[in-house]
């Protein structure tokens, strides 16, 4: 099968959703599909990632923040059109905002023009998230929003969500719960939605030995008796990083917070200050952006991974954790099934999170069904699921 991918995050950087089409393209690619991509790139970023030597067509991006729906979002749509008149794949499967145009064109051609060629190939959508309900969560959980946010960023990106929702032979969501908001909110037919949840590649994220964790420990600066608490992933308001930092203070010295990963300067800032008020700047180790492939080790050295999000579709992170048999303590979620090791949060209060925190790792409950994540959630196994999303587009895409 020939797949055309859009996606706006591809390595390098392992920024945002990088990961997720990647793995998805890789696994694709191993089962004989062919693959080629479209996507945003950084001038100077490094060499682009190309797994199976797969095409990949880099488009620069936003050049300020904000203007993707301006700037790289219309240049791809042009070089689409381009490239459309000498390729038919069988599948387009678009992440994202990235094609905000494409789908209003196609919607406008199944409105006035269902005849033209263009529509003879099916588009798959995948939603990571439904752009309506984050604004909706942020005004009732009273977090600030940024002017650039509420006024530009959000209001396109509701626009590029409805849009997709109309020209899409089917929407594939990373969980039922972005699935139902996109029904409430859009109005999405849920005879074209499907729930394929987010996957992990057993192969790179797995548990290793006691001596290599102690040995990792201390080349990071933990000790070998430390109690390691991680939050990995992009930090944001929504995610609450902040009140892990909280928490931290109703813990015992021993316990150390690793942060991995970046955000934008407005919450690190935020962060830094925490981490500086509570006077927790010997407990606290950040890395700041770590390449996606380097990222097995932070789970490794860890006793609990954390993440006290607001709200989620389903976090790569967590599977990722639970891959490397790390118990991980999470909120905004939940999984569809029941997975050993795996706990949530009932609020979000410091003093509940650190107490739950101390709970899991001094009571001993370290067992996670790793095994059943390698099996059950391995991207091979996901695009198994996607294939069948495939074929209901193909022979449903004028329904």
């Amino acid at each position: 099968m020939k797949i055309l991918r859009i996606i706006y995050d591809w390595p390098p950087p392992w920024h945002g959703l990088a990961p997720h089409p990647y793995e998805l393209t890789e696994s694709q690619v191993r089962a004989g599909h062919e693959v080629e991509v479209f996507c945003g790139r950084w001038p100077h970023a490094g060499e682009i990632e190309r797994p199976g030597n797969i095409k990949v067509n880099p488009i620069m991006r936003e050049p300020l923040p904000g203007t993707i729906f301006f700037t790289s979002s219309v240049v791809l749509f042009f070089k689409y059109l381009s490239w459309r008149r000498k390729n038919s794949p069988d599948i387009i499967h678009s992440h994202g905002h990235f094609a905000v145009w494409i789908y209003l064109y196609r919607f406008f051609l199944q409105k006035f023009f269902p005849w033209a060629k263009e529509l003879k190939v099916p588009l798959v959508v995948h939603f990571h998230n439904v752009a309506k309900d984050r604004w909706v969560q942020m005004e009732i959980q009273d977090k600030p929003i940024s002017p650039l946010a509420r006024y530009l960023i959000w209001p396109f990106s509701i626009f590029s969500d409805k849009n997709a929702v109309k020209s899409a032979a089917a929407c594939i969501f990373v969980s039922e719960g972005n699935l139902k908001k996109a029904v409430e909110y859009y109005g999405a037919d849920e005879r074209r939605c499907f729930f394929v949840e987010s996957g992990v590649n057993p192969d790179l994220f797995t548990s290793v030995s006691p001596d290599e964790i102690d040995k990792s420990r201390l080349d990071i600066g933990f000790d070998t008796d430390d109690r390691v608490i991680l939050n990995h992933g992009i930090m944001s308001e929504r995610k609450n990083v902040h009140l892990l930092v909280e928490a931290l203070k109703f813990l015992p010295k021993k316990y150390k917070l690793f942060l991995v990963g970046s955000g934008d300067s407005t919450y690190m800032g935020k962060i830094s200050e925490t981490i500086k008020i509570s006077g927790l700047s010997d407990r606290v180790i950040a890395t700041g952006y770590t390449p996606y492939p380097e990222t097995p080790i932070a789970y490794q050295v860890s006793d609990l991974f954390v993440l006290p999000s607001s709200w989620e579709g389903l976090p790569k992170v967590v599977m990722q954790g639970l891959a490397c048999g790390v118990p991980c303590l999470v909120s905004g979620f939940k999984l569809s099934e029941d997975i050993e090791g795996l706990y949530y949060l009932e609020n979000l209060d410091p003093g509940y999170i650190a107490n739950y925190i101390y709970t899991i790792v001094e009571s001993g409950k370290k067992f996670v069904d790793s095994e059943k994540v390698a099996h059950s959630y391995s991207w091979d196994s996901r695009i198994k699921e996607i294939e069948k999303v495939y074929e209901f587009a193909k022979q449903n895409y004028l329904l």
